[in-house]
């Protein structure tokens, strides 16, 4: 495939790749788990005292959409939820036993993805492109 000059063009071929990637080595896991699923499991083991709020705000997704995420969660048993003590009107997330377990295949997975998207390109080149790729997010972020 040629190289596109087109940054948005690159930007949306980079993600729809890496997704597909990523969806691949999770399905060879045999993981019953879509992507939402994954990205709510990695926020929720990376956030101490994390909120169904929280992932909402973060995501930029609607409260409702992410409640229904965490209730599927919590049904195949990856994820518990106990009173918040600072406000008890939401309650804590945390990953169950058997959702830590998860997480390990689930990162093996993903290593596996990066170390194929990273493969022969510096540290120094993927450093200045997460750079690139901050600073581009932040522009956006500024803008909304």
């Amino acid at each position: 495939m040629p190289h596109q000059a087109d940054i948005r063009q690159v930007l949306w071929q980079l993600a729809f790749q890496f997704k597909v990637s990523s969806k691949r080595a999770i399905r060879d896991y045999d993981l019953p788990l879509n992507g939402m699923h994954v990205r709510l499991l990695q926020m929720i083991s990376r956030q101490p005292a994390c909120t169904a709020q929280h992932i909402a705000a973060t995501t930029g997704r609607d409260k409702g959409q992410i409640t229904r995420v965490i209730k599927e969660l919590e049904a195949m048993n990856l994820v518990t939820r106990t009173p918040n003590p600072e406000d008890r009107r939401s309650q804590l997330l945390a990953l169950s036993q058997t959702g830590q377990g998860l997480m390990t295949r689930i990162q093996e997975a993903e290593d596996e993805v990066r170390q194929t998207l990273l493969k022969g390109i510096p540290k120094k080149e993927v450093d200045a492109f997460i750079e690139t790729g901050n600073r581009m997010l932040d522009n956006l972020r500024e803008e909304s």
